[in-house]
């Protein structure tokens, strides 16, 4: 380390002032919206009977092992049959996923197989599907993972919260999970999902703001998908949908009680290689849509369409957090001084301190208890319920601290070609079943 001249130190430490002003205001920010997720979702329309058209689109790479459940959830839908169908696009697969998909009655197979020189991966497998237009004598599709099962109330839901709402564009599922206590790796993310279903989605929604799109478990109606078309640019199309619809005015919504049980990574290297392409996106998506998102918060109309896309802007930055923090430690073997810039010491670890408290101990508390009471009912007895809190706990701990590496590394290669997707093995059972 070392004391630089003070022309020199100046410069370095108004960067530092900097980063620190965007880490407390990113914590600052994402704890305060927390806070509004402490109230209980309650439905805020009637079920009503079976009225839109959907689609369910369900793309699938060799996924023999999981693709049989996934489809019988959704043949098993308390909807009307009439007014639905499953199509499932066997992408490139070398399995025996077309095999599996031909011996059910109720889906439509769509057989995607791509030229050696074609961007590949699920972004661009829906594109080839999009491109046949047999959506459009639906209402909405419905974009479901080969690995997911789908709650029979699934369709129900959806159909009359966009009657009651029809400004909804696209509409969020609850993300559960269907492999909460197979790892460590895993139970972190469960551990994530539990809270950010209520922290930032259901939050946003009782805000009157955009939800962010997760991926899997989402309607998007068709009048959009006609006007705008399907167009990924990076390995996170979802969140490139829910950047557009913020600079277009449109409204994602939040479902809380249509949910989807999605398998995640059990070991860490599937869940860092994942997590890193997440991050790549998320980074590309950025910095290539900032410009945008500024010049579209002049065109609100209204104030919460206003800060609805402000939430959306803040949200695009979300991973700057531990990319700010490495700089600054970068800074300090630079110049021994910057370390009083640090957000953990010094003059600023007491209020640190504090927020941590809350973000890793009281809110999870709260979340947990709530969120995962299915799950501790199934613990025996009390003993065993602790326990299972505090694997929570420990989990969501560790998430949260590898998932800053991914963000890191995709901070630094966000610019690298985003169409050679390392696929996430799937094989898990519902562990509810």
């Amino acid at each position: 380390m070392f004391i630089l001249p003070e022309y020199l130190f100046l410069p370095i430490q108004l960067i530092a002032q900097f980063l620190v002003f965007i880490v407390f205001t990113n914590l600052i920010y994402f704890t305060s919206l927390a806070i509004f997720g402490l109230k209980r979702p309650k439905c805020d329309y009637k079920i009503v009977p079976n009225q839109k058209r959907f689609v369910f689109i369900v793309p699938a790479h060799n996924e023999e092992d999981v693709i049989g459940p996934t489809i019988e959830s959704l043949i098993n839908q308390n909807y009307n049959p009439n007014l639905f169908d499953i199509v499932v696009i066997a992408d490139n697969c070398k399995d025996d996923t077309m095999k599996i998909i031909n011996s059910y009655d109720r889906t439509i197979a769509f057989e995607n197989k791509s030229s050696p020189d074609e961007p590949r991966g699920k972004p661009h497998a829906i594109a080839k599907y999009i491109e046949t237009n047999h959506w459009r004598k639906y209402d909405y599709v419905a974009f479901i993972d080969a690995d997911n099962i789908v709650d029979k109330n699934y369709l129900t839901q959806m159909n009359s919260q966009v009657v009651e709402h029809p400004d909804l564009t696209v509409v969020q599922g609850y993300l559960g999970m269907k492999n909460v206590r197979s790892s460590i790796t895993a139970s972190g993310y469960s551990a994530v999902y539990f809270i950010t279903n209520r922290a930032v989605q259901a939050a946003n929604y009782f805000l009157g703001w955009n939800a962010a799109i997760g991926g899997t478990g989402f309607i998007l109606d068709t009048e959009y998908l006609a006007k705008y078309g399907w167009n990924p640019r990076s390995y996170t199309e979802d969140f490139e949908l829910q950047v557009e619809l913020s600079i277009e005015g449109k409204r994602s919504g939040w479902n809380h009680f249509a949910i989807i049980h999605d398998e995640k990574p059990d070991s860490l290297v599937a869940s860092h290689n994942q997590r890193t392409r997440w991050s790549q996106g998320h980074w590309f998506v950025a910095f290539s849509t900032t410009k945008r998102q500024i010049i579209s918060l002049f065109k609100s109309n209204s104030l919460t369409e206003f800060f609805s896309k402000i939430e959306t802007l803040f949200y695009s930055y979300s991973m700057g957090r531990p990319v700010a923090m490495l700089i600054i430690l970068f800074l300090c073997l630079i110049d021994i001084r910057i370390l009083e810039y640090l957000p953990n010491l010094f003059s600023l670890a007491k209020f640190w301190l504090v927020i941590q408290v809350l973000n890793f101990l009281v809110l999870p508390t709260v979340y947990f208890n709530q969120e995962a009471k299915i799950y501790f009912k199934d613990e025996p007895n009390i003993t065993r319920k602790i326990l299972f809190f505090l694997r929570l706990v420990v989990a969501f701990i560790y998430n949260s601290l590898t998932y800053m590496l991914a963000q890191i590394v995709g901070f630094f290669t966000w610019f690298k070609p985003q169409n050679k997707w390392n696929k996430t093995v799937h094989k898990a059972s519902f562990d509810r079943e």
